[in-house]
C-alpha cells in the first residue's frame, strides 16, 4: 500500500489552497490492502451498487482486464475522509466510424468505479480526489483515467475536464440519457401520466396474452441464491435468441457475470423475473437493489414472440412488485435510447464518460485519435437523425452486426 503524507502545493490548477491541507494518502493496489479498508469504506455513504467494496472486489477478481485495484483512501485534518474506488485495466480504446471498427490501442487505465468518489461535499474535495488520480497517471502507473457515465450538470464533471486541458482530454463526448422512474405505490399510478388511450391499449395487450395462453403461461421471481443455476439456464436460452447478444450487452454467463450474480443472490440484491410459455422461457427482465434505487440489467425477450409483448408485459409485472416494496423509490433505466426507456421514464440525467490521458506521447495521440473520430461521428450521427432512410439504415447495420457477433 503506498502512502504519502505531503501539503499540496496552492499553486496546482485543479486544487485549491483549501484543500491543500496536510493530508495522508493511501492507494490499496491488492484485494487484501482493500480488506483492510473495510471499516473505513462502510462509513463512507455509497449510492452505487458499483462502488459497493463486494461488489467491487468481485469486479477485480473476475474481469479478464484487471490488473489490481487501485482504490485512494484520503485521510485529512479535522475533516471527512475521502475514497476513489477505482481500479487499473488493460483497457482497449477503440477507434470506430460508425459502427465499424479501424482500429484499437491497449493501454492501462485507472478505472473510477460508478459514482466511485465516496464522501464528497464540495467541488473542493473532489479535486482533490482528482489530483491524486492524477498523481498516478503522471507517475506511470497507468497511461489514461476513465470516469465513466459522470452527468455532465455536475460539479465532478466540471471539474475534471478543467483539470486538463488540450490533447490530454478526449474531446467530443457525446452525452448520453439515463432515464430514470419515481416508484409510486402502484402500477396503475405508474402509468398515470400516459394518455387514457395509451393506458387501455397497454391493459388490453395484457389480457390479449393471459386470454391467448392461460395456464400455459407462468411467470417466476428469481431472488433466492438456491436458484441460481435455473436462473443462469433459462437467462442464456432466452438471451442466445436476443440482438442484444450479438452487441455483447446481454447475459453471457462470463466468470465476471456469474460472479457477480451469485454475490447479489447471496446478499439480497439480485432479481430476475421470468416470463414461461409451455414452460419456455421467452422473456426476463433483471437487476439490483441497492441503496433505495433498482438498477436494471439488459432485459431479454424471444423475438418469436415479440408481437406478443412478452417483454413488456414482464416489465409489468416487476414494476408491480417494486410498487409493493418500500425500500424501493427510484427505478433506473440505465443509459441508452431504447423505446422503453423513454417511454416509462419520467426523469432523465444526461452523463457522458471523461477520459484523461497522461502527459506521454503515446497516449497523447492515442487521445487525440479518439477525439478526432468521436467529432466525425457525432457530425454523422447528427445527419442521420435528421433523416428517415438513414434512421432505417443504421437499424439494419446494426442488425447486421449484431449477427454477425453471435456465435
Amino acid at each position: 500500500m503506498h502512502a504519502t503524507t505531503k501539503a499540496l502545493p496552492t499553486v496546482v490548477r485543479h486544487v485549491s489552497a483549501r484543500a491543500a491541507s496536510a493530508i495522508l494518502a493511501t492507494i490499496a493496489t491488492t484485494p487484501e490492502e482493500v480488506e483492510k479498508l473495510r471499516d473505513a469504506w462502510s462509513a463512507l455513504p455509497v449510492t452505487n451498487i458499483d462502488a459497493d467494496i463486494d461488489y467491487f472486489l468481485t469486479v477485480v477478481r473476475n474481469a479478464k482486464r484487471v490488473i489490481r485495484p487501485h482504490v485512494v483512501h484520503i485521510r485529512r485534518e479535522n475533516q471527512p475522509d475521502l475514497m476513489a474506488v477505482a481500479r487499473i485495466e488493460q483497457m482497449p480504446v477503440t477507434f470506430r466510424f460508425g459502427y465499424r471498427v479501424l482500429g484499437q490501442a491497449s493501454l492501462p487505465t485507472i478505472v473510477l468505479a460508478f459514482d466511485g468518489i465516496l464522501g464528497a461535499r464540495c467541488r473542493e474535495d473532489e479535486e482533490l480526489v482528482l489530483y491524486h488520480l492524477h498523481q498516478s497517471l503522471q507517475s506511470g502507473e497507468a497511461d489514461l483515467i476513465l470516469m465513466p457515465n459522470i452527468d455532465v450538470d455536475s460539479t465532478l464533471h466540471a471539474a475534471a475536464t478543467a483539470a486538463v486541458r488540450g490533447a490530454c482530454r478526449a474531446r467530443a463526448q457525446r452525452a448520453t440519457r439515463r432515464w430514470m422512474a419515481v416508484i409510486p405505490d402502484s402500477l396503475d399510478e405508474f402509468l398515470s401520466e400516459r394518455s387514457a388511450k395509451t393506458r387501455s391499449t397497454l391493459r388490453r395487450q395484457d389480457r390479449q396474452l393471459r386470454d391467448q395462453f392461460g395456464e400455459r403461461m407462468r411467470l417466476r421471481r428469481f431472488d433466492s441464491h438456491k436458484e441460481m443455476d435455473e436462473l443462469c439456464r433459462d437467462m442464456e436460452m432466452v438471451a442466445s435468441r436476443t440482438y442484444q447478444r450479438g452487441l455483447g450487452v446481454s447475459f453471457t454467463g462470463t466468470p465476471l457475470a456469474l460472479g457477480l450474480i451469485d454475490l447479489c443472490l447471496r446478499q439480497g440484491w439480485h432479481r430476475t423475473w421470468m416470463l414461461y410459455l409451455d414452460d419456455r422461457p421467452v422473456a426476463f427482465w433483471t437487476g439490483t437493489a441497492y441503496a433505495g434505487t433498482f438498477a436494471i440489467g439488459t432485459p431479454g425477450f424471444d423475438p418469436d414472440h415479440a408481437r406478443d409483448s412478452v417483454g413488456r408485459y414482464t416489465m409489468f409485472r416487476m414494476i408491480e412488485d417494486l410498487c409493493a416494496d418500500s425500500e424501493i423509490s427510484m427505478l433506473d433505466y440505465g443509459q441508452g435510447e431504447a423505446e422503453y426507456k423513454s417511454a416509462f421514464g419520467n426523469h432523465e440525467l444526461k452523463e457522458c464518460d471523461v477520459l484523461l490521458a497522461a502527459r506521454r506521447p503515446k497516449a497523447m495521440l492515442v487521445m487525440l485519435g479518439f477525439s478526432m473520430l468521436s467529432a466525425v461521428n457525432n457530425q454523422s450521427r447528427r445527419l442521420v437523425e435528421r433523416s428517415a432512410w438513414a434512421r432505417k439504415l443504421k437499424a439494419s447495420w446494426r442488425r447486421r452486426i449484431a449477427e454477425s457477433r453471435k456465435p
